[in-house]
């Protein structure tokens, strides 16, 4: 797996016109990234440095990308600034006070795309397929995170990067040689209800492993850690072995997914622009 440069992208310098608090004004904001040369977005999660974290490239040209979960959309933003040829940022959270499509505007992006959806309805009928797939602040936040990973595999062909909160810190050294998920049943984290799974960086390791890919850590601080992976040629690692979802397929998962034969990399060919 390869290794990237971890170069910052060049924010413009902003119009004349330009007004920080009022633009910034009545938007919940997460990420923080520089829109324009020295003025950022107001939140607490910092782009350039996950995206440094992850080793995501600083040239991105004719790659199409998939950023999952996207928030404020300063990551699908950052892979157009570097060079993506098509980025489409999907989320639940399609509104005004997320400040999504003011950002777009305000920074003339036209090849990125923000579209209502979740991992769970990720269907390369519908989206085609991706060359880079991005996965930040979103694992921890699923009820089904199998699903959410295997549903990843299907549109993935080649990279992906994730970041997510992990329980490291919550174990005892020993137990992070076992792949553990935390399982949060109110908002025991960080008070957010919101919050379901506390994977150890093992347990993500393990869990994207059998889903197809091959992947290795890249930043582990114990609370936070991010995750560099590529997708495996051929099946995934759970259908390619004597289990019930592979022998029993088409009843237990046809309806949820596709044919199976249309999870095998390479064959798959690169989803087009969307029209």
């Amino acid at each position: 797996m390869s290794t990237h440069s971890r170069t910052k992208s060049a924010a413009p310098p902003a119009p004349d016109d330009f007004d920080p608090e009022q633009f910034f004004k009545g938007v919940i904001w997460y990420q923080r990234w520089e829109v324009f040369e020295g003025i950022f977005t107001p939140g607490v999660n910092p782009v350039s440095n996950i995206c440094d974290l992850m080793n995501l490239p600083a040239d991105l040209s004719g790659r199409r990308v998939l950023d999952i979960g996207s928030s404020n959309g300063c990551m699908s933003l950052e892979c157009e600034r570097r060079g993506a040829e098509e980025v489409i940022a999907l989320t639940p959270l399609d509104r005004p006070e997320w400040g999504h499509h003011q950002l777009r505007a305000a920074v003339g992006a036209t090849r990125t795309h923000f579209m209502p959806g979740s991992v769970y309805n990720l269907n390369p009928a519908v989206l085609g397929y991706f060359d880079t797939v991005l996965f930040c602040g979103v694992l921890y936040h699923l009820r089904y995170p199998m699903l959410a990973i295997d549903n990843i595999r299907r549109v993935a062909t080649d990279q992906l990067f994730i970041e997510t909160h992990i329980s490291d810190a919550d174990l005892n050294p020993d137990d992070n040689a076992l792949p553990l998920w935390r399982f949060y049943r109110s908002d025991e984290l960080n008070k957010d209800s919101s919050n379901w799974f506390g994977p150890n960086s093992k347990a993500v390791v393990e869990a994207f492993a059998s889903a197809g890919f091959e992947i290795q850590p890249t930043h582990n601080s114990g609370r936070r850690a991010t995750f560099q992976a590529v997708v495996r040629e051929g099946m995934p690692e759970f259908l390619s072995m004597p289990c019930h979802e592979a022998d029993s397929y088409e009843l237990l998962l046809g309806h949820i997914f596709e044919e199976k034969e249309t999870w095998r990399r390479p064959t798959n060919p690169r989803g087009s622009k969307l029209s």
